[in-house]
């Protein structure tokens, strides 16, 4: 087998954004914040399959959240991010896919453009990350509590 595929990392517990739920599962407009990372993946016509990186301790939250879903089964995470990754992409081992793309399932507004904008990048290179230009002020606080402002020039 051969294509792309989509691994959608959700083994992060939320803490530091606090609750009893972690974010990813939170409903957003009545659908979970997971569920809508992952039907951007879903509805990507260059997508051949998509799978779930989820916390094993959190599987009730992913059935309730993807129920009637079309992708993959999904794949039991590890204690980092980095283990979760790893894990994902041991799952598509025998599928063997010309490409895959990791995201975030905290991360509900990848769109179809940024999707494919990827993929056409790993035509050319080995590796590709998105970055979007930043539309807001930021400002950050050092140790000695001195700020730093940037401005973004995009409109």
């Amino acid at each position: 087998m051969a294509g792309c595929a989509a691994l959608i990392l959700a083994g992060g517990s939320g803490s530091r954004f606090g609750g009893e739920r972690p974010k990813q599962y939170l409903p957003l407009a009545g659908i979970a914040v997971l569920r809508r990372a992952a039907n951007a993946f879903v509805a990507h016509s260059d997508v051949d399959y998509v799978r779930v990186v989820h916390r094993p301790e959190d599987r009730d939250l992913y059935d309730a959240a993807f129920a009637n879903a079309a992708l993959m089964p999904p794949a039991e995470g590890g204690a980092t991010r980095q283990e979760s990754a790893r894990l994902g992409l041991e799952s598509l081992r025998d599928l063997k896919p010309d490409k895959v793309l990791i995201h975030d399932g905290a991360r509900p507004f990848a769109d179809a453009g940024l999707i494919g904008r990827v993929i056409d990048a790993l035509d050319r290179y080995p590796a590709a990350v998105p970055a979007l230009p930043v539309n807001d002020t930021i400002k950050c606080a050092a140790d000695d509590g001195m700020g730093l402002i940037a401005a973004s020039t995009h409109p």
